[in-house]
């Protein structure tokens, strides 16, 4: 799960999280910041009504998501 939103310069900035089973049969998951796949892969990306967007705010001092219809 996670998202694509655009950042103030208007770039597009991708926040992915993953859970990956291992061979054991247990699973361990989190944020996705880089991965090597093979062979395969399957991603499922759903177009939503929200125009989301990706701001500091400064008051917290963290880039958190706006959206709007």
């Amino acid at each position: 799960m996670g998202e694509i939103a655009r950042d103030d310069k208007g770039q597009s900035q991708l926040h992915v999280k993953v859970v990956v089973g291992k061979s054991a049969g247990t699973a361990c998951g989190g944020r996705l910041f880089e991965a090597s796949v093979r062979p395969t892969m399957e991603i499922v990306i759903v177009e939503s009504p929200w125009e989301l967007r990706r701001r500091v705010h400064e008051d917290v001092g963290l880039a958190l998501l706006d959206w709007k219809r």
